[in-house]
């Protein structure tokens, strides 16, 4: 066969074995061309067809994530014997749709082929190279479909190379040989790491900006900064490697604060608006599942009769083609851990303290909508008015129907038709920020790794030396950004701490971030609290557990330590001192009038020498007026205070760090936060096609990746806290490669 003409792409791998079998059986042939001499305008078409081959993937990506499971249920009458086998997960035959490698390695060959022949060298305009962009996308995609390789097979056969004979595909099965995660993952990430890291844009190709749906051309290749986090995540989650941990740190921290493309946690949350509310409020947390919060999509068509369409409204929706029966439900394991959550609430009225309220753990109070005991965000999705109710009309017309309606928001938000879904995240960037938090606490930033779950991450929050210590601060000052440098303006004017900061993990532009802090009495900037700073026009930064569980910066049952860990330092805090100053509330202000003016008082006049302003716990501002000599005498009190409140404070902040310190205290806290993870990760990416994996995740990261063996054990913690299953243990972790 003439290596250069225009071959039959087929070139699909079907699978590994010793015999040698039939270019028929190695190969199928589709009605596609590919040419291995790439003009400009071909480069364009391969790249499409790529993306092309990659919508196959689309469904099995999500299903082979969510069904093999613990969140969800399959309803076995109504679902297809493929689906059936998934949920059993005993014995996935290699006839079963979503069991083929071989649609993966059609990606991976179409990769392989125009990485070997585009013309990698080509120059455009001023120094860059024509094709970079593509070349990246082409990278990414392969080594997406790798990593998902690994997490279903353990190891599979490694191809950088095209197969473009029945010469080359009779020689790879002939060979058996596969590789593992260590090599693929290391071979991946080397391939990756080089990128140009000052480029903006992601190295996203846009195509002139062109948008499919609400996604833009952009936003279908996957950001490698992402991608590398993932796989450095990965790697050392097998590995335990603390220098990956810090690498996917570096990688995701730069993926969300790159210069002029920040991207935040976004603010739609399910809540119940107040306290006497019926119903929660969940429309804006179902609105947030757009191309816009995702880091990359896989685009799909809107009619079989284009191409390749989802299914997935169809299994997890109830629709007209599957009688109104959705296959793939919630399960109780899922409604347990939302039932679970905490709700608080932080009330705020006009001229009184601010207070803090639970939302009671009483099922009878919630009837007849049992998900909004807790967390909000199942209910927002699934159990909410808007997604069941009477199907009675259409089931009149016909007895086979559901007379009820069942709709999941993360795949339909109506029962109408078929339509099929314009895309699946390849990452959602909530998602991202959770597997931060991951590689965060396995690299002991435990403090950091809590704050994206209850606070999220800011200049304010990293600030606060009651959330984030001066040795975790100055630990995460030692990780470096990748090929760009950004500053905090609050640290310009002071040379040691812009110099120690500058291009590191602490930095969240200040310009860009801001908190969610409705109210607090900690944080004012000049005359105005921290509530004028969130207004202002910057990416609010939330913390993940809020987007279902309320206020929780407020919630004192949130915590980062554990029950008795949270009581010894409880003891310690009774003897935490507290700053006595004098005046009505907190000095926020002070003006010097000049000249200082008089003012009558009937025998005499009374000089002002200075006006003061206090901030008190009702949240009301006063002004008092001070003589000279009046003045003199609050200074002097106030500093005298200070001093006191300082040293006691000293002596208080040593024995409590000495006991945060300790190696016992440090490796708790680890152990909590990764559970406090795991669930957030269930509670936020419920039916994303993530939970078979987070676990996978999770039991590398506590039994060492080489430890986890073939068969699934569940984290001890989950039985004990939400009920025992057969559902996953053990059962197999790896699908079986077909054997040709």
């Amino acid at each position: 066969m003439n290596m250069k003409s225009i071959i039959k792409c087929g070139l699909l791998l079907l699978g590994i074995g010793t015999a040698t079998v039939s270019c028929e059986d190695m190969f199928t042939a589709e009605n596609t061309l590919v040419t291995t001499e790439l003009t400009p305008q071909d480069t364009l078409y391969q790249m499409m067809g790529i993306i092309k081959r990659m919508q196959k993937l689309a469904d099995r990506t999500v299903l082979l994530g969510e069904v093999r499971a613990d969140l969800v249920d399959v309803d076995s009458r109504h679902a297809s014997a493929d689906i059936r086998e998934l949920a059993e997960n005993n014995n996935i035959s290699t006839t079963n749709i979503y069991n083929q490698p071989v649609d993966y390695y059609a990606v991976i060959n179409s990769c392989n082929i125009y990485l070997n022949y585009v013309d990698s060298l080509r120059n455009a305009q001023g120094t860059r190279l024509y094709f970079e962009k593509e070349i990246l996308a082409a990278k990414c995609y392969r080594a997406w479909c790798y990593l998902e390789l690994l997490k279903n097979y353990g190891e599979v056969p490694y191809l950088r190379t095209p197969v473009l004979t029945s010469d080359d595909a009779e020689a790879i099965v002939a060979s058996g040989k596969k590789e593992g995660w260590l090599t693929i993952l290391s071979d991946m990430i080397d391939d990756l790491k080089d990128f140009q890291a000052d480029e903006n844009d992601e190295l996203r190709q846009g195509y002139a900006n062109q948008t499919f749906n609400d996604a833009s051309l952009k936003n279908v290749s996957i950001p490698v900064r992402v991608l590398l986090a993932e796989l450095y995540l990965w790697r050392a989650s097998y590995t335990g490697s603390q220098s990956d941990y810090i690498n996917a740190i570096r990688m995701y921290h730069d993926y969300f604060t790159f210069p002029n493309e920040e991207i935040g946690t976004g603010t739609g949350a399910a809540t119940w608006p107040n306290l006497t509310a019926r119903r929660p409020n969940g429309k804006s947390y179902a609105d947030t599942f757009t191309a816009s919060n995702c880091a990359g999509v896989l685009p799909l068509e809107s009619s079989g009769y284009y191409g390749t369409v989802s299914n997935l409204k169809s299994i997890f929706c109830s629709v007209d083609s599957n009688n109104y029966y959705p296959a793939v439900v919630a399960s109780k394991r899922a409604k347990d851990i939302s039932k679970a959550q905490d709700y608080c609430q932080l009330i705020l009225e006009e001229g009184s303290t601010p207070d803090i309220e639970y939302r009671e753990h009483d099922a009878n109070l919630y009837s007849p909508y049992p998900t909004m005991e807790g967390d909000l965000r199942l209910y927002a999705i699934t159990d909410g008015p808007d997604n069941v109710g009477s199907n009675s009309e259409n089931s009149r017309e016909n007895s086979s129907y559901n007379d009820m309606f069942y709709l999941n928001l993360k795949y339909g938000s109506n029962t109408e038709g078929n339509s099929y879904l314009p895309y699946i995240p390849f990452y959602r960037n909530r998602i991202l920020y959770l597997h931060f938090a991951e590689a965060l606490n396995r690299a002991g930033f435990t403090q950091t790794a809590f704050a994206i779950l209850k606070y999220g991450l800011s200049y304010y929050t990293l600030d606060d030396r009651d959330i984030i210590s001066q040795d975790e601060f100055d630990r995460l000052c030692e990780i470096t950004s990748y090929g760009f440098t950004a500053q905090e303006p609050y640290y310009a004017s002071y040379k040691e701490d812009a110099e120690k900061t500058s291009g590191t993990a602490v930095i969240w532009n200040s310009a860009k971030f801001t908190s969610y802090y409705i109210y607090s009495p900690d944080y004012v900037i000049g005359n105005n609290t921290q509530k004028a700073v969130w207004e202002s026009n910057r990416l609010i930064q939330v913390g993940i557990h809020s987007f279902g569980s309320g206020d929780s910066e407020y919630n004192d049952k949130y915590t980062l330590d554990d029950e008795e860990t949270q009581a010894a330092l409880d003891e310690i805090n009774k003897d935490r001192p507290t700053l006595q100053t004098p005046g009505p509330g907190r000095l926020i202000d002070i003006e010097y009038p000049e000249p200082p003016t008089g003012e009558e008082t009937g025998e005499e006049v009374k000089v002002v020498y200075a006006k003061a302003t206090f901030y008190t716990d009702t949240r009301e501002e006063i002004v008092v007026e001070y003589t000279e000599e009046e003045w003199e005498a609050f200074v002097q009190e106030y500093n005298d205070a200070y001093t006191q409140y300082d040293e006691a404070y000293e002596a208080w902040y040593a024995r409590n760090q000495e006991f945060l310190e300790s190696d016992e205290v440090r490796a708790k806290r680890q152990a909590h936060v990764a559970q406090l993870i795991l669930d957030e990760e269930a509670l936020e990416g419920v039916f994303e096609g993530l939970r078979f994996y987070d676990i996978m995740r999770y039991q590398m990261q506590e039994m060492g990746g080489a430890a986890i063996g073939n068969t699934i054990t569940m984290p001890a913690y989950i039985e004990e806290k939400y009920g025992t299953t057969t559902k996953m243990v053990g059962k197999p972790w790896f699908l079986t490669l077909p054997t040709r």
